[in-house]
């Protein structure tokens, strides 16, 4: 009996095993078909609150759910433009002066890059001045001194339009330093160069805690809404990847979504793995400015008329000779598209959140 009983414990197991088996393949089968995750190199300007919408699509996973792995670097204008031509990048964010509008590269008939999406269609910039400054009127600047970006710089140039709107001509009733390093503007600043400088965020809000001055005016808010900044790509990479280029603009376009509906610190407690090497007040202070400034668009949209407010002051200040048109620059079918078909609630978003975690809990 023992080598019988050992038999049919052999072919029980066996058996055993084979159904095993057989319902591990019928699942496989069964599950849902693994989707390809896409990668996009994306290289930034500046590290800087002012691209917030692009840090919370990356933290909330929002890339995430379009099957979007983004990797994200941080370089100078000229280095993303070179990047972008070699294909090294996918795309790029950065003041559009020094993307679109360059000279060699259209003399070269080569293909320049169009603007998919933007995150705002206000300069970023604020103008800090001194501790005991009175209350601050843009007239005040007449026979003035300001420490700002280069000139070829969209907050550069977004700044001049200002000062013209107030009757205040650029190098006459207003003297721009533009040739000043970036790394020798605020030393210069406190050592007296300038009565003003001009700062994107964080480093307003760094300066005002170090109590090198206070920020008297945003550039952005004070003008008309411009496209100052964008995201783009090249023609071949936009023929090549629609539909990465369409999840890349749904994901901000979310993102946008979020930041309207919730509070600015809510914002910093998801953006700071971004900033971690930041002081957490700082980005607090620059954020709450940020958001109570409304620097934020509320879409991913670049429409004609802020496009054309930019290419009107670029001209003004000289940046630009001819003109690229609308239908040449921008292409807005994806961010037409996110704007159309992206949604998100947070009452809902909390609602599901609470049903989950009902049906986890024992």
């Amino acid at each position: 009996m023992q080598p019988r009983i050992k038999l049919i414990r052999a072919i029980s197991i066996l058996a055993s095993v084979l159904i095993f088996m057989a319902l591990i393949a019928h699942s496989r089968n069964n599950d849902p078909e693994v989707k390809e995750v896409q990668t996009i190199r994306v290289m930034e300007s500046v590290r800087s609150p002012y691209f917030l919408p692009l840090y919370l699509a990356l933290n909330l996973k929002f890339f995430e759910e379009q099957d979007l792995d983004v990797k994200i670097t941080t370089s100078s204008p000229e280095a993303i433009r070179t990047a972008l031509n070699s294909r090294r990048i996918d795309i790029a964010l950065c003041g559009i002066q020094k993307i679109i509008f360059n000279p060699d590269q259209s003399a070269q008939g080569e293909d320049l890059p169009k603007i998919f999406a933007t995150m705002s269609l206000l300069d970023g910039s604020l103008l800090l001045g001194e501790q005991d400054n009175s209350e601050f009127q843009w007239s005040s600047l007449k026979d003035k001194t300001i420490i700002g970006y280069s000139q070829d710089d969209s907050s550069g140039i977004a700044l001049e339009s200002v000062l013209r709107a107030n009757n205040l001509t650029p190098y006459r009733r207003v003297t721009i330093y533009h040739n000043i390093p970036e790394a020798l503007r605020m030393s210069a600043f406190r050592s007296g160069t300038g009565h003003y400088i001009q700062l994107l965020e964080p480093e307003a809000s760094y300066a005002e805690i170090k109590s090198y001055g206070r920020v008297v005016a945003s550039v952005g808010a004070t003008s008309v809404t411009m496209a100052v900044t964008a995201f783009a790509a090249m023609p071949s990479y936009i023929n090549e990847q629609p539909e990465s280029i369409q999840k890349f603009t749904n994901a901000v376009c979310k993102a946008q979504l979020w930041l309207n509906q919730h509070s600015a610190e809510e914002a910093v407690e998801v953006a700071y793995p971004s900033f971690k090497n930041l002081d957490r007040q700082v980005l607090i202070n620059a954020i709450e400015r940020y958001k109570s400034l409304k620097i934020w668009a509320d879409n991913p949209l670049v429409p004609r008329e802020s496009y054309e407010h930019f290419i009107a002051a670029a001209k003004e200040a000289g940046e630009i000779a001819g003109n690229v048109p609308y239908e040449t620059a921008v292409i807005m079918d994806f961010a037409r598209l996110a704007t159309e078909t992206v949604i998100y609630n947070k009452e809902t978003e909390q609602a599901d959140k609470k049903s989950l975690l009902r049906r986890l809990l024992p």
